[in-house]
């Protein structure tokens, strides 16, 4: 083992990569750099920036380096995507029993910036304003698509992709990604938010076998008996001997179950929703639309919170990961880190013992790091290395 570098051949996260057939795509050194972010981004005190990465993952070059990695290095991002689908597609469905139903979630999220002067020469390349759900206004930045493949337990991230406006819309961008999922062996479905509950998304998941559960906007228009209403407007009829109290996860919400067609889309399951102590109060309401049909009410509500694990994967990603505080300035930088966050967070997620917890796989792989870099302190001490190359490796000479 060469004292210069603590990263081997045998690393975990090195072997991680070769799981994902990585070795077919990059060359060693595309590899060590990869090895090298996921150590950095994994470890306390990572805030997102190149320098973090080279000086916490005690990489043998300078930030630089590690930069041109990103902007200049030649490695196709179409490959590492590859290579990351086809594992998340087999650890999801080697995972799942044959009972299971598998979920492909959608959402996206914004990586907020600070809006350049008018003055500035070296700006982040493609940001702009984006609608903020959180912030209830518009801010600068990125905003990127997300989907999940999970089984209801194990959720990995299978996509992300950065909305760039003028180019294709982001109906168009889901449709797309699910016209790539692997077709299913059994039950499957998509679950989105009522911004992808149209039409088009509806029948992209047809063709591929998956059925749709997403949120519905309460303005949308339903036919009863023939009859054209808004959701929020049928529900002024809505008595309380006409709904149901289901329990989902502990909570209980009053329910009522419309079956019909909406503009665009054939026979469906619409749910009106209230949690149990605000029946009929102004903004209780919501509306979810089931496109099977076969399911019970409680189930379809059940299966709708299994959309939940993608919100918490935006904020891990922004705490721990650097999704939000990137620095990197140009297009195609921002693109590749993506991948990395990605690798990272798949990585920690699959440890052993970490049951399909990033959080405690996070802490499981800052062990891991730390029983290596003690590893290498004690072989070069077993070899007779001098001190002072062990201190200019642990960067604290």
């Amino acid at each position: 083992m060469s004292h210069r570098s603590i990263l081997t051949e045998k690393s975990a996260i090195n072997q991680f990569l070769f799981k994902l057939g990585f070795f077919l795509y990059f060359s060693k050194p595309v590899l060590k750099h990869m090895e090298q972010f996921i150590k950095g981004s994994i470890q306390k005190g990572y805030k997102g920036t190149v320098t973090d990465i080279v000086l916490l993952s005690l990489a043998n070059c300078h930030r630089t380096t590690f930069g041109k990695f990103l902007s200049e290095g030649v490695w196709n991002i179409n490959f590492a995507w590859k290579g990351i689908r086809k594992f998340v597609v087999r650890a999801i469905y080697e995972d799942a029993s044959s009972e299971s139903p598998i979920f492909a979630i959608y959402d996206d999220t914004i990586s907020e910036k600070t809006k350049p002067s008018s003055k500035a020469e070296n700006t982040i390349q493609e940001t702009g304003f984006h609608h903020s759900h959180l912030k209830h206004k518009q801010v600068w930045g990125h905003q990127l698509l997300t989907t999940m493949l999970s089984d209801g337990k194990k959720v990995l991230p299978y996509s992300i992709e950065r909305y760039k406006k003028g180019e294709k819309s982001k109906i168009e961008m889901v449709c797309e990604i699910v016209d790539e999922l692997p077709s299913p062996k059994g039950k499957a479905y998509g679950l989105c938010d009522s911004w992808f509950t149209n039409k088009d998304v509806i029948n992209a998941h047809f063709k591929k076998g998956y059925h749709l559960i997403g949120a519905l906007k309460t303005n949308r228009v339903i036919y009863p008996k023939g009859i054209s209403i808004q959701v929020k407007d049928f529900s002024q009829y809505i008595q309380k001997n006409d709904v149901c109290l289901v329990t989902v996860n502990n909570s209980k919400y009053w329910t009522y179950r419309y079956e019909g067609n909406l503009n665009g889309i054939d026979n469906s399951v619409v749910l009106f929703c209230w949690p149990e102590n605000a029946f009929k109060k102004d903004g209780a309401l919501h509306a979810f639309l089931c496109t099977d049909t076969e399911l019970s009410t409680k189930t379809i509500l059940e299966y709708y919170s299994k959309r939940w694990p993608i919100e918490i994967f935006f904020k891990q990603t922004k705490n721990n990961l650097g999704l939000n505080t990137y620095q990197v300035r140009s297009a195609k930088s921002i693109d590749r880190l993506l991948v990395l966050i990605s690798l990272t967070y798949i990585y920690c997620s699959i440890q052993e013992n970490a049951n399909n917890s990033f959080s405690k796989g996070l802490i499981i792989s800052r062990n891991s790091v730390r029983k290596d870099n003690i590893q290498w302190i004690y072989d070069c001490a077993q070899n007779n290395i001098p001190i002072k190359d062990v201190f200019n490796v642990m960067k604290i000479a």
